[in-house]
């Protein structure tokens, strides 16, 4: 019996290796064949800054208002939460294409280790499309006085 070595040139490795080459050029030159929405992120893009005073994270949400936007602190992170809602005006038009996205989203971003703040102090402002939040630093307190009430 003669052995075939692997990877030898029968017919099917040749039509295998000729389909997996004119499957990566077709993708590889070709524009991506997805609708642009599809393309996109689902979520909003975050930016986050650190000073010496505070972190200032930076959410972007056009088309939405301060009414359809949650913020919260859960655990160690900053969650965002959020819904832009399809508002159809009908004034003889239909439209021929639509790009931008809506619907609800959550955004949990983790905050660094070691970060202490005051969850009332926290700010929280919409203005032009971007939410930014600013958490402002407190020192840990090494200690608390602790105040006791006599049982009635």
């Amino acid at each position: 019996m003669k052995l075939i070595p692997w990877g030898s040139k029968t017919p099917a490795n040749l039509f295998a290796t000729d389909w997996d080459n004119w499957m990566e050029e077709f993708f590889k030159n070709s524009p991506n064949r997805l609708p642009e929405v599809f393309q996109r992120n689902a979520v909003p893009a975050v930016n986050i800054a650190d000073t010496a005073r505070e972190l200032i994270v930076s959410v972007e949400l056009p088309g939405v208002s301060e009414k359809d936007v949650s913020v919260q602190i859960v655990g160690g992170q900053l969650v965002v939460s959020a819904e832009r809602k399809w508002e159809e005006e009908k004034k003889d038009k239909e439209f021929y294409r639509v790009e931008s996205q809506y619907g609800s989203f959550r955004r949990a971003v983790p905050l660094p280790d070691g970060l202490n703040t005051d969850p009332d102090a926290v700010r929280a402002k919409l203005e032009k499309g971007v939410l930014e939040i600013a958490l402002p630093k407190v020192e840990p307190k090494a200690a608390a006085t602790i105040k006791v009430q006599a049982a009635k």
